[in-house]
């Protein structure tokens, strides 16, 4: 009879399941405020603190002198996100270059991981410009079937005369990148 406390066993396999969720109920994502053009120190800052963070980056081409370049800029200007728990925010706002965290009724903001997921799914997975604007009217709830952003969820709205995906994050806005009517369906 093998121990029931013994490593590969259903008992250790539960409990570590168990941790795990517990773990990721403890860690949370915020987003905290830089100082101007400063994301890129801070996001260096939190990764040598051992901090999981997130500076979402998109390509764009800059001219200067009759040059045009390719720059990597911020998604979302002066702002960076944290992964940790509650009790440990306090610890990064003395962090050089970190001007505030997002707060809402005098508490912190924590940003839902499917939002998370979905707006780094959105960055990272599509070629069209991201865009960061303030809350929008709702959409039509829809799934991207095809294409780059294949499994994404979001609302279809009509932003500047463009059918655009629209995901919403808690107490910032809204991201929003450029589909074609055919890449979605409606969801049900």
């Amino acid at each position: 009879m093998a121990f029931p406390y013994s490593e590969g066993s259903d008992y250790a396999e539960s409990l570590l399941s168990a941790k795990l969720l517990f773990m990721e109920s403890v860690f949370s994502w915020y987003a905290v405020y830089t100082a101007v053009k400063a994301e890129k120190s801070v996001k260096e800052q939190l990764d040598k603190a051992g901090i999981e963070s997130y500076l979402p980056l998109q390509s764009i081409v800059r001219s200067w002198n009759n040059r045009k370049r390719k720059v990597m800029v911020p998604v979302i200007p002066g702002c960076v996100f944290v992964r940790l728990p509650m009790d440990e925010v306090t610890r990064i706002k003395s962090m050089k270059g970190i001007s505030f965290l997002l707060r809402e009724e005098g508490r912190y903001v924590s940003i839902p991981e499917d939002q998370m997921e979905t707006f780094r799914s959105m960055v990272e997975n599509t070629d069209e410009l991201v865009e960061f604007t303030e809350e929008l009217a709702s959409g039509v709830m829809v799934q991207v079937v095809h294409g780059q952003l294949k499994g994404v969820k979001g609302e279809l709205v009509d932003y500047q005369g463009k059918d655009k995906l629209m995901l919403r994050i808690v107490g910032l806005g809204s991201a929003l990148v450029v589909v074609t009517a055919d890449s979605v369906e409606k969801m049900k």
